[in-house]
């Protein structure tokens, strides 16, 4: 339901809405397939159009009772309706998608509405431009109107001019899915250094934030990230470098430079009584719950709104990885202590060489536990030179945490082959 600014006495007194010139105007109202009953039915062609009925010199909805000047299905009457006299529609070039208010409403040019029109159009647009709603249009785009020389432009609808005018399936782009990790994996081994991002898992398990189109072309394939700014090329974004490791290091923690992580992971194994298991699917459930709670614990402890952000849309991320972990060919350990789970992590091989650390929690109350479960993926890991912990997506608490272990590689150094 949207919220009405325009008062009944007006509707009613006005001879604009409902009534059209041609028996086959675009502009007469259009049903998406969720407000469609039986009853409506019958009145609506097959894109859900409504049919116009002759009415002498002119043409009028079905659902319009021209002797009360009332709508016979208002409470019903759609998405469509409900905007009028604002109305969304493409830019006259065809390029963006606009909203914008219909100059024929006399409640348009009445300086008495301008501060209440303008409220109602920042409504409106952060209304349509969530996901849901901009999804819902986008997947009916006869819903967006022809371009009208008659309705005052205001905003720009960004998210459903890159679903619409912009969609990439429009050249050949198909989006991301599981059967296609063959076809990336054979892509990126290809690349002589491959980084934490340039891989399949993580482009995978991040598709519902961003999602991931691509196509073949003849040098391998092309990827675009569906953004909030738009489709981004995979090959354009801006990428953190990553933190390496050498995994003997990390799975021994031996010297006066680890001698903290040494304490806190003897200090895990002699007070907790603990199991170290491999991830089951039954535990995702109790997985995503230690999830919760460690988010809660780190925006408690860290301020940056931006750090915020991130851990709200990490849960898919990790909801993904745990549903697909076997498709994925991700490692999964989790630790339990009387009988809950207190701590996961999940990683993957990104070469013959490195192993990669894509997830890691922890309920920080048990002290240790996070140094605890590094290194004993590390020791598990001993097949592999290198450990990658991928980025710290610019920020400060996880670069000083992971600049803790001593990596041999990470931003500030000269990077040199490994």
């Amino acid at each position: 339901m949207l919220k009405q600014i325009i008062p009944s006495k007006i509707c009613l007194s006005c001879d604009v809405c409902c009534r059209f010139l041609d028996e086959n105007a675009s502009l007469s109202p259009i049903f998406l397939p969720h407000e469609i009953t039986p009853a409506i039915n019958p009145s609506l062609d097959k894109s859900g159009r409504v049919k116009l009925k002759p009415c002498e010199d002119i043409h009028t909805c079905p659902f319009f009772k021209t002797k009360n000047k009332r709508c016979s299905i208002y409470s019903k009457r759609p998405l469509d309706c409900r905007l009028y006299p604002f109305a969304i529609m493409f830019d006259e070039k065809r390029e963006k998608i606009i909203i914008g208010i219909d100059k024929k409403c006399p409640i348009s040019t009445n300086p008495a509405y301008q501060n209440s029109i303008k409220n109602y159009f920042h409504y409106l647009v952060d209304l349509l431009e969530k996901k849901e709603i901009s999804g819902l249009i986008s997947r009916n785009p006869a819903f967006i109107g022809d371009f009208q020389e008659d309705v005052a432009q205001f905003s720009c609808l960004d998210t459903l001019t890159k679903l619409i005018v912009n969609n990439p399936e429009k050249n050949g782009f198909k989006k991301i899915s599981l059967e296609d990790k063959s076809e990336f994996d054979s892509f990126f081994e290809k690349i002589d250094a491959p980084d934490s991002g340039q891989n399949f898992v993580n482009l995978c398990i991040w598709k519902e934030k961003n999602p991931v189109w691509w196509k073949k072309n003849s040098q391998g394939l092309e990827i675009l990230l569906e953004t909030d700014f738009g489709y981004m090329d995979f090959n354009s974004l801006k990428k953190f470098p990553d933190y390496i490791y050498l995994t003997k290091a990390i799975a021994e923690l031996k010297g006066n430079k680890y001698k903290h992580k040494r304490a806190s992971c003897n200090y895990f194994s002699k007070n907790y009584r603990f199991q170290y298991l491999d991830y089951k699917q039954n535990m995702k459930n109790d997985c995503l719950k230690l999830f919760y709670k460690w988010a809660r614990g780190r925006k408690k402890t860290f301020p940056d709104v931006y750090y915020h952000k991130l851990l709200e849309d990490s849960f898919s991320a990790h909801k993904l990885a745990m549903k697909n972990f076997k498709e994925l060919s991700l490692t999964g350990r989790v630790i339990k202590i009387k009988g809950k789970i207190v701590a996961y992590a999940f990683g993957f091989e990104i070469t013959k060489d490195m192993f990669c650390v894509l997830l890691e929690v922890c309920d920080l109350k048990f002290k240790g536990i996070a140094e605890f479960i590094f290194r004993e993926s590390a020791k598990e890991m001993a097949r592999y030179k290198y450990i990658n912990t991928m980025d710290d997506s610019g920020l400060e608490n996880l670069r000083i945490s992971k600049l803790s272990y001593h990596p041999i590689q990470h931003p500030g150094t000269v990077l040199e082959p490994i």
